[in-house]
């Protein structure tokens, strides 16, 4: 494992790292605390921004989904998957802290890999809606402001879902789970499409507030 950095020991302090290449994961402090203990969370790859998260509990939702844990385990998930293997490019990561803790952050890969993970964020007002295509995973923050989520699969089917039920559509796949809810505080909710079997998704907001969705891409 190799130590790229360490993480200063102010609350909202800002750890910028130039490598010359893209590990295929980052691993923030000891992987058996409960959250990322960040803030924001920013990858550039070849100048190219691949991956933009802000707000701690949206790192800790992306860091669970990949690692297929839930709110409830014990599972060490305090690392990102951030591209599927080594890349031999010039990365530009950004790491904000969130508490006072001179976390040690670690890059390591697997393999060589060919494509960065993408994960990007899109507000949705209230009372509004969006439709998102061509995903992996969405990560839908605030699930009390969702309406409801109207889902379309590539042969034609469609259905309209509450977020409660989201858990049906991988529920043969990880059959361990018992809710879809992520992050720290268990309210963002996870729509899987790594299969690429859901052709579009539109998001249904209600009064309460805006829904800030977390998109991602392979």
């Amino acid at each position: 494992m190799s130590q790229i950095g360490t993480m200063g020991t102010t609350a909202g302090e800002v750890l910028t790292l130039n490598l010359p290449y893209c590990p295929q994961f980052v691993t923030v402090g000891n992987t058996i605390t409960g959250t990322m203990e960040l803030t924001n969370f920013s990858v550039s790859i070849n100048g190219q921004e691949t991956i933009n998260l802000v707000g701690s509990d949206n790192i800790d939702a992306v860091a669970q989904g990949r690692r297929q844990t839930t709110v409830a385990d014990a599972v060490p998930y305090t690392y990102l998957e951030i591209a599927d293997g080594f890349i031999s490019a010039p990365t530009l990561l950004r790491l904000t802290n969130e508490g006072t803790n001179a976390n040690v952050v670690y890059g390591v890969s697997q393999g060589t890999g060919t494509a960065p993970y993408r994960y990007s964020m899109y507000q949705i007002n209230a009372t509004s809606n969006q439709e998102f295509s061509d995903f992996d995973s969405l990560m839908i923050n605030d699930s009390a402001s969702i309406d409801s989520l109207e889902i379309q699969w590539i042969d034609g089917y469609k259905d309209r879902f509450a977020y409660q039920e989201l858990p049906v559509l991988f529920g043969s796949v990880y059959s361990s789970y018992d809710n879809s809810m992520f992050s720290a505080s268990g309210d963002i909710s996870w729509i899987n499409n790594e299969d690429g079997n859901i052709a579009n998704t539109t998001i249904y907001s209600n009064a309460t507030s805006s829904v800030t969705v977390n998109v991602g891409r392979i």
